[in-house]
């Protein structure tokens, strides 16, 4: 039987795993090329070093499984995370079933947690990647805005001076300084904030109004210096030759922008953001608690305590606003008890904001965990 070798990918081996990674995806969707797709990260000239957060399976020298935890720094009002992003998860056609993706996704965790991660967060199939602890959550309203939409409800609407144009680097001063200023935002680096927007294939585009710059859009991302100019920008948007239609999505701490869209779109949903890990209990809720507080709604006094099978017991307590969460040493009697997949589900989860959770108040959930997709992988 040919031995497997697991470990981490080294200086120098991008581009075998892009080879890698490439097949796999092009075998099971459509032709991938990840330089393009994901600049930031395989691209010839992304940063050095970052072959060291794949995970590898190798038989003979050849890749044949591959996991990524992307570093991630992510920002709730003045709270960070420190977070992993998984992604670029493949097992080579003729190698499944031989318990590698089991084995380099438990290598990921174990490596997450020695390096102190808060947060994990992916994209991908519910059940899957639920046997790692991972479960769907995170609050996201999407609206469905259409010409005609825009064509009623916006005729009044004066779009001459609005130009459209590509984001450029010169651009990226103005781009980052807004971006800078997000309630909710990642560690972008100015140097490569460009190549941060470009990912997934997408075309930035520079917002103006006559020769002042406005904001700028990057896939789902749309910025703007005022939300007095959405109007403005949706219809410039959807004017565009050959646009029809556009999907706009708002975080439930943007209250204008939801106020406006749901008035104009055709439909609209709300629902998770991605799947997620909490790998450290006392440090997530203690952020998401305090910044729903602040900027989507008052959070309820109250203490609970709290047994999550596996993660520990906690007192949560939210007094004025200001959580406090401590672990416990012992688990009193009157603890709520409950396991990992369902402690995120009653904090994090949609349905769960509609069941009651006895001994947790009902603003205590539907925490916004949310982020921009030119975060993801």
């Amino acid at each position: 039987m040919t031995e497997t070798v697991y470990t981490r990918g080294a200086a120098g081996e991008m581009g075998d795993i892009v080879d890698f990674i490439n097949y796999v995806f092009s075998q099971a969707h459509r032709p991938h090329d990840f330089k393009t797709l994901l600049p930031k990260v395989y691209a010839d000239d992304a940063p050095a070093g970052q072959e060291d957060f794949h995970f590898l399976a190798k038989q003979n020298g050849r890749i044949v499984a591959c996991v990524a935890d992307r570093p991630l720094c992510l920002s709730f009002g003045e709270n960070a995370l420190r977070c992993g992003y998984v992604g670029s998860v493949s097992v080579h056609p003729y190698h499944r079933s031989e318990g590698h993706m089991k084995r380099l996704m438990s290598d990921m965790i174990r490596d997450a947690r020695e390096k102190d991660y808060d947060l994990l967060l992916l994209g991908g199939q519910r059940q899957r990647y639920g046997y790692f602890g991972f479960e769907k959550g995170g609050l996201l309203m999407r609206f469905h805005v259409t010409g005609t939409n825009v064509r009623h409800a916006l005729s009044d609407v004066d779009i001459s001076d609005v130009r459209l144009d590509p984001l450029t680097q010169e651009d990226v001063p103005f781009a980052y300084a807004l971006w800078q200023k997000q309630p909710v935002r990642a560690g972008r680096k100015p140097e490569t904030f460009l190549t941060d927007l470009m990912s997934w294939h997408n075309e930035p585009l520079l917002i103006s109004f006559g020769s002042q710059p406005a904001g700028y859009l990057a896939g789902g991302e749309l910025v703007l210096q005022n939300e007095d100019q959405l109007p403005k920008a949706v219809k410039a948007l959807l004017s565009r030759p050959g646009v029809k239609e556009m999907e706009f999505r708002a975080a439930l701490y943007e209250k204008q922008r939801l106020a406006f869209l749901k008035d104009l779109c055709e439909y609209s949903s709300l629902g998770p953001m991605e799947m997620f890990n909490v790998l450290n209990w006392k440090t997530v809720l203690e952020t998401f608690l305090r910044f729903k507080h602040l900027f989507v709604g008052p959070v309820a006094d109250g203490c609970a305590k709290i047994d999550i099978k596996e993660d520990g017991a906690f007192e949560i307590e939210v007094k004025n606003g200001v959580p406090r969460v401590t672990p416990l040493a012992s688990v009193p009697e009157s603890a709520i008890q409950t396991d990992h997949m369902e402690a995120q589900r009653t904090f994090f989860g949609l349905a769960d904001m509609f069941v009651p959770t006895p001994g947790i108040p009902d603003s205590w959930k539907g925490l916004p965990l949310v982020m921009s997709e030119q975060d993801g992988f």
